[in-house]
């Protein structure tokens, strides 16, 4: 399954320890540029900086895209960037919390999927116990994601 993640999968994840659980999942997930500089080079944030740069050297593949499509909505680097590998690459799905990058990811007919998506189905194939209890430890670090439908 080829994926395509933003910043707040990656950051979610990496304060429970688990992006690993992205490898079990997908294999290996492409990020763009602009994420790795989100998540690693611009984070002040240990351990989850650290957690995120050992796996771009194994399973996270950093791209920079070709594509520099002009978006309709106001959007961060990481979702343009996100957007903009999709458009190049045509993705099974693109890992986006943000609304107005999920409304345009669907507009280009790329499929976005939820963080909470992709816990909910670590849940259900054993990659993870429980999901409230996992949900708590995000909110500890003061991480909300939006709530999901299914993967």
């Amino acid at each position: 399954m080829n994926v395509i993640s933003n910043s707040s999968p990656l950051i979610a994840l990496s304060c429970l320890d688990q992006l690993t659980i992205l490898e079990h999942m997908f294999k290996s997930v492409v990020i763009p540029d602009a994420v790795y500089r989100e998540t690693v080079t611009l984070n002040r944030y240990e351990p989850q900086r650290t957690r995120i740069q050992v796996a771009s050297e194994t399973f996270i593949k950093v791209f920079k895209p070709n594509v520099h499509h002009l978006f309709t909505r106001n959007l961060g680097d990481g979702e343009k960037g996100v957007l903009n590998l999709g458009i190049e690459q045509q993705p099974d799905i693109v890992l986006l919390d943000d609304k107005k990058a999920r409304n345009e990811a669907i507009a280009l007919s790329l499929t976005p999927v939820f963080t909470t998506d992709v816990l909910k189905r670590a849940v259900k194939i054993g990659l993870l116990a429980s999901y409230q209890d996992v949900t708590r430890e995000l909110i500890l670090h003061e991480i909300y994601l939006p709530e999901s439908h299914s993967l």
